[in-house]
């Protein structure tokens, strides 16, 4: 497809029918008096010559229609209809003969609003020279003044004056009209963000904003269509986006890209159909958009990084604690045993401290290398077939010692009739539960509740943890599941914890392609449920 730069010429499409359709009509009302003088038998002959002088003005508006942009053919037209309304004058008496000096401004109306304005001064001058001649005598009386023949010329006349006025009123208003929704096409052009190139049925370029042209070189052949070469990988894709345009009627997208003088650039162009059968491209350039995007990739990639380092330099300092950490708990179990001797009340207390401590910190360690491992991506799970009753059991009597030190009661609701078996990491289930129990005893006061459920639904085992504790705000809740993210609970807390519990619990969660949902009301308490495929797909 071939693509021109076409600009048409308005004054043949907007400005020739305002012209040329009042003319017509006047031309019609003078060949209608005709026939009806001819049907009622008058003479014909003797209204001939009148009737021929007074289409000169609507001829010149069929011949000059093309050219009422042009100063002589605005000047010619208004001229001949102050002629006629002269000779009408002259011929039939001063009024009503004088009303076709309106058809001056009203043609006027047609060209310029300026000049309405000349066309009233010369139709009022010319109409009062031509009254003033009359009754100084200087010219001769009317010939069909008082006649059959001048009243049925003058009936016409004004007839056909009253039509000729409607239509350049009708002419006036759609000229305007069209005026003014250039106007606003301009403005709409060019408040558009990026380029606009519009196109008629027969693929020739009719406008553009200034960002359009401005976006390709400025030159009619470089606009939009031509700045693509032949062989250019996106031309055909382009080409074919308008062909889909036009059967489908659809708005069709693309982007493309282009290396012009040596510089890169990418456009997102979305072509849409016009009920003119042309079509409008909106061409947008993406080309900085793409730079800030591959900035945005490279420090994403740069934090990305940065958060591996970061958990792999934890990881290992972790993995190097571990070590000393269990020689300081054997010595604190040998000490706590009196596997060498009594040791004095006090020396015995802090034994049990030391013991308690390295314990704890050797679990917290634990949950650092679980998340660094899932963080990394690193975290396999073993999948194995099993009752997850057994494992809500254990679980539950790990952390039963630390309810009863804190007087909360745990409250276990399985169906002992029914078998919960699972496809699923026995380890990581078994963590999950351990720190939903924990977190729940360790938040809640001195005579508080826990509740375990635990059943299968739908191809799912649901587990949920409900305590009687301090509750979450929804600022709080908003932040669930972030590493190392304490509740202000925990962190005024005197119970130790380092904000993993949560977060570990829901990337193990989601290692199984589980879902966890957690509920709390602020002094009220706060649930837990965690929702795990029982079959692995």
């Amino acid at each position: 497809m071939t693509v021109t730069i076409h600009q048409p010429d308005r004054s043949n499409i907007i400005d020739k029918w305002p012209v040329f359709l009042p003319s017509l009509i006047w031309l019609l009302a003078l060949l209608a008096t005709l026939l009806a003088v001819a049907l009622r038998g008058g003479d014909i002959l003797a209204l001939l010559p009148f009737a021929l002088a007074a289409a000169i003005p609507g001829l010149l508006g069929l011949i000059l229609s093309r050219f009422t942009n042009r100063e002589w053919a605005q000047i010619l037209l208004m001229l001949s209809w102050a002629g006629l309304a002269v000779m009408a004058c002259v011929t039939m008496g001063f009024m009503p003969s004088a009303l076709i000096f309106i058809a001056v401004p009203a043609i006027a109306s047609l060209f310029q609003r300026e000049k309405v304005l000349e066309a009233i001064i010369i139709a009022s001058l010319i109409g009062a020279i031509t009254w003033f001649a009359g009754r100084l005598g200087y010219l001769p009386a009317p010939p069909f003044m008082d006649s059959a023949l001048g009243r049925v010329a003058n009936l016409a006349v004004m007839s056909g004056l009253l039509a000729f006025i409607l239509a350049t009123l009708f002419g006036t208003a759609s000229r305007r009209s069209q005026a003014s929704m250039d106007t606003e096409r301009t403005y709409w052009r060019d408040g558009v963000e990026g380029g606009l190139f519009e196109y008629d049925a027969e693929d020739r370029l009719i406008g553009t904003n200034e960002q359009g042209a401005a976006q390709f070189g400025g030159q009619p052949p470089n606009y939009l269509l031509n700045f693509l070469p032949t062989e250019h990988a996106d031309r055909s894709a382009f080409m074919a986006s308008i062909d889909s345009a036009r059967r489908t009627r659809q708005a069709q997208a693309l982007r493309i890209s282009h290396d012009a003088s040596g510089l890169a650039a990418n456009y997102d162009i979305r072509v849409t159909p016009l009920a003119s059968k042309g079509w409008l491209v909106h061409a947008h350039d993406r080309t900085d958009d793409e730079a800030q995007l591959e900035v945005l990739r490279q420090q994403g990639a740069t934090f990305a990084q940065d958060s591996t380092d970061k958990t792999l330099f934890f990881a290992g300092v972790s993995h190097e604690l571990r070590t000393p950490l269990n020689a300081i708990i054997g010595f604190s179990d040998m000490m706590r045993s009196r596997l060498f001797g009594p040791l004095p009340g006090k020396y015995a207390e802090y034994a049990d401290l030391i013991h308690e401590s390295g314990q704890h910190m050797l679990d917290l360690i634990g949950d650092v290398l679980d998340l660094s491992r899932v963080e990394a991506g690193r975290y396999e799970l073993n999948y194995d077939t099993f009752d997850a009753a057994d494992v809500i059991r254990s679980s539950i009597k790990m952390i039963r010692p630390a309810a009863d030190a804190a007087e909360v009661v745990i409250d276990v609701n399985l169906d002992l009739d029914q078998a919960l078996l699972i496809q699923a990491d026995r380890r990581a289930v078994r963590q999950i539960l351990l720190n939903l129990l924990s977190n729940a005893v360790k938040f809640s006061n001195k005579g508080g509740r826990v509740d375990v459920d635990a059943q299968a639904i739908d191809g799912d085992l649901e587990l949920t943890v409900t305590d009687t504790g301090v509750g979450m705000s929804a600022e709080e809740l908003a932040h669930i599941g972030d590493p190392y993210a304490q509740g202000q609970a925990g962190q005024l807390s005197d119970k130790r914890g380092t904000g993993l519990g949560l977060s570990l619990v829901q990337s193990l969660t989601k290692l199984h392609h589980g879902k966890m949902d957690v509920r709390s009301i602020k002094g009220e308490g706060t649930r837990v449920k965690i929702i795990l495929p029982l079959q692995v797909d």
